[in-house]
């Protein structure tokens, strides 16, 4: 299992390309977590964070907002090489891309190379004020396909070169999904 109990914690890792997702796998397996030490203050550049893991599964560096509390990956399928991800936000947590997003403190998912699934803790808000579910992401060339409970969409990935940060504040129930944007603690970028 991979984890860094810290935003600042770094796991060890190798670039890797679509041709060599065997040696992503093999080198993921084999790092070992990181810990913290007054040593360790300054960011190492052969260390990565978790918006760089998930760019070497094909993602681009700003699908996951900022600042993470922790996280951890543990293997869970080799071909292809596939892992289950837990993230941790301080408190839930609020983002504007395309829509206003919304992430449960504890944000669950699976990954493989061009694929998030299985999420849970992930919602967004849709035009006509619903919060709608998101399920997968999936890379398609240039673009990010997203499928929601009740709807997909197709992004251009560039909209995501850069980390955003999320802005903290209530906890959305379940079921909850008629809160108006104007009412949500971010503002639209």
């Amino acid at each position: 299992m991979l984890s860094s109990p810290h935003n600042k914690q770094y796991i060890y890792s190798t670039m890797a390309t679509a041709s060599h997702i065997s040696l992503l796998f093999l080198a993921l397996v084999a790092l070992t977590p990181s810990t913290t030490s007054a040593a360790a203050a300054s960011p190492n550049l052969n260390l990565l964070n978790l918006q760089e893991v998930f760019q070497l599964f094909g993602f681009p560096l700003g699908l996951i907002p900022a600042p993470v509390d922790s996280f951890t990956l543990t293997p869970i399928g080799i071909l292809p090489p596939t892992f289950n991800f837990t993230i941790h936000y301080k408190e839930p947590c609020y983002v504007q891309f395309v829509y206003p997003n919304y992430y449960n403190p504890v944000f669950t998912g699976k990954i493989t190379f061009g694929k998030l699934f299985d999420m849970q803790g992930h919602k967004d808000q849709f035009p006509s004020g619903e919060w709608i579910n998101m399920y997968d992401v999936t890379v398609v060339d240039q673009n990010l396909y997203f499928q929601f409970a009740t709807a997909s969409a197709t992004v251009d990935r560039s909209f995501f070169a850069e980390v955003k940060n999320c802005t903290y504040g209530p906890l959305l129930p379940a079921d909850y999904s008629n809160q108006l944007i104007s009412q949500l603690p971010i503002s639209a970028e």
